[in-house]
């Protein structure tokens, strides 16, 4: 870390050793101007409210322009002796107006302030509900900090804009059209000669937009590196310490802290020169009315009061032509945000459920895979032409080498993937015809590092059922011998257990999780590894849990552990993603050469074996 901020110090780019940005897995962006449209339909629930803040922004900006029109009048009507009387009712009509403007301003500001908000609201219900539907294949290729990052940071980018940007797009666009016909009325020579800088500006608008999208896209991008950094560190802060490796994180996390800043640096500096160049070229034109237009009082062909007037309405024209350049500036960065948005919301799930699914046929979980091939890259086949059936209520265990396909079997079951060759049957009906929630709720999962929310040990038991009665959560804990230790931690089921369960032993949340596949009563039982962390004894507790569990039910079970093994029916073995050989395990060990030396390698533990009767 240190060395990161003598680089920031000495205005250096350090470069990244530990690794790069993670690119979202799509970067045909839409056309800015298309994405700024597409923005705008956001607005269309909020249409009145939108109307109704426009016309308070129109309101408002109409008193600001009347009040010069009055000063006008006291100089020349009031102070010139022809209307003396005039002076106090000119003042009561400047305070009412005065009166009036602060009043559409709390209007606008409430209604500028709720729509922006609800704006955000929708933006971010949509991107969550869009990611509850894509699959397992996008979040493998998006890291959690760049989705944070566009769900957070990126949907508050927009609001801004949306809220604000565009209501002072309306009130500078009705004071630029008003002002400049009250000035062409008032001295149509001296408004041309001012409108000179128009075309300049926009100029420098255009190249504006050109140099800044790139960049302020990068920017986005760099600051989501920086969420994803932060994200991965402190959720594997056990990990970061048990390998010393804090000092290298810090490093780590300094260097895409640094290149965001790099990015951020760059933006500000095109913006800082623009906007500034903006702000100068109507400044430059103020100077040339007062230079122009005092010559001309002092002629006599402008009266004083009309000399004043033409220069508090080019005040007020200043603004928003010194305001072109943050406008531009967030409606740049809204763009950028809005682009990676709507990278994720134009991504397509990979599963498509049926228009109108069937439903899940009644049976006791046959499952048959017909043909399969699949990959997560298509090109590299994990499994390969595979042909499995379970017959329903047998228990069978998967065993094979690493990366064989034990566990990408079983995820083709509930549908997780779909096979890029074959078919995958539930109690006859194609996975593909069926309603994801019938079918998944049809299978309970139990991982080998099962997951568990922040929240009561009861609420993570109950994921699946919500409604379970406390009676039916504490049985399955009791069938996954779990109750005893949730009854002995501080207030039992209603214990909050830490993020990811991290406050729980291993073996503990996988008890857990067991239940949690228990309490929905599945007719498929799938055990990735499900007693991998924990100790003999306990495992041989959950064995016997597991036995009563999956009588009658069909179970697949990936394990190495004869313990485990022992309590299938029967065993199949993988062997480079197809069915090697399948018997029992005397059958196997006696007849398969592969089974026998994953037996005597050690990935089975023979000490640990566990008679399925018991």
């Amino acid at each position: 870390m240190l060395s990161t901020r003598r680089a920031i110090r000495s205005g250096s780019r350090p470069s990244l050793q530990f690794g790069t940005a993670i690119n979202p897995p799509s970067t045909r962006w839409d056309p800015p101007l298309r994405t700024l449209i597409r923005l705008l339909t956001f607005l269309r629930p909020y249409t009145w409210s939108v109307a109704v803040t426009a016309f308070s922004a129109l309101a408002l900006m109409a008193c600001t322009i009347t009040l010069p029109y009055l000063t006008r009048r006291v100089i020349d009507d009031v102070l010139s002796g022809r209307q003396e009387d005039a002076l106090l009712p000119l003042v009561v009509i400047v305070v009412v107006v005065g009166v009036i403007r602060a009043l559409f301003a709390v209007i606008r500001r409430i209604l500028a302030g709720h729509v922006s908000l609800a704006v955000e609201f929708d933006l971010r219900d949509r991107v969550f509900a869009h990611l509850q539907r894509l699959s397992f294949r996008y979040f493998d290729s998006m890291s959690v900090g760049q989705l944070m990052s566009r769900a957070t940071s990126d949907l508050q980018t927009v609001r801004f804009f949306l809220g604000y940007g565009l209501i002072f797009l309306v009130m500078h666009a009705f004071t630029l059209v008003f002002v400049t016909i009250v000035l062409l009325v008032t001295n149509v020579p001296l408004t041309l000669l001012t409108l000179l800088m128009g075309p300049a500006l926009v100029l420098v608008a255009a190249h504006s937009s050109r140099r800044s999208h790139p960049v302020l896209v990068e920017m986005q991008q760099r600051l989501g590196d920086v969420t994803q950094t932060a994200e991965e560190s402190i959720a594997g802060i056990r990990v970061v310490k048990a390998f010393g490796q804090e000092a290298a994180q810090s490093e780590r996390f300094g260097m895409r802290a640094q290149s965001a800043f790099d990015r951020s640096i760059e933006a500000a500096r095109l913006q800082s020169f623009y906007t500034s160049m903006m702000g100068f070229l109507p400044t430059l034109g103020v100077a040339v009315v007062i230079a122009v237009g005092g010559t001309m009082t002092i002629n006599g062909s402008l009266t004083l009061g009309e000399f004043v007037q033409f220069y508090l309405y080019l005040a007020i024209l200043t603004w928003p032509f010194r305001s072109i350049g943050m406008l531009i500036g967030s409606a740049q960065r809204a763009v950028a945000s809005g682009q990676r948005v709507f990278e994720i919301l134009d991504t397509e799930p990979d599963l498509v459920e049926p228009e109108n699914p069937s439903p899940l046929p009644a049976g006791g979980g046959h499952v048959r895979m017909e043909g399969v091939t699949f990959g997560y890259d298509p090109a590299v086949p994990v499994l390969r032409d595979l042909d499995l059936e379970i017959a329903a209520g047998r228990t069978v265990a998967i065993i094979g080498a690493t990366g064989s396909g034990k566990s990408t079997l079983t995820q083709l079951i509930p549908r997780f993937h779909d096979p890029q060759v074959g078919r995958v049957l539930v109690d006859g009906a194609d996975v593909r015809t069926l309603a994801l929630d019938e079918l998944r709720l049809a299978v309970g999962m139990v991982d080998q590092d099962p997951f568990l929310f922040s929240d009561t040990v009861r609420a993570n038991i109950a994921f699946g059922r919500p409604d379970a009665t406390d009676d039916e959560v504490a049985r399955a804990a009791r069938m996954a011998q779990a109750d005893a230790f949730i009854r002995a931690l501080p207030v039992g089921y209603d214990t909050v257990v830490g993020e990811r369960g991290l406050t729980l032993s291993g073996g503990q949340r996988q008890r857990i999780a067991i239940a949690r596949a228990i309490l929905v009563d599945p007719r498929i039982l799938v055990l990735d590894e499900a007693t991998a962390s924990v100790d003999a004894s306990t495992e041989r507790e959950i064995a016997r849990a597991l036995a009563a569990v999956m009588a009658g039910r069909t179970t697949i079970i990936i394990a190495h552990r004869l313990s485990t093994i022992s309590l299938a029916d029967e065993v199949v073995l993988l062997d480079h993603g197809h069915v090697a050989a399948r018997g029992t395990h005397d059958d196997l060990y006696t007849r398969s050469a592969l089974y026998r030396d994953i037996h005597d390698q050690g990935l089975a533990r023979p000490d640990l074996l566990v008679v399925r009767d018991v």
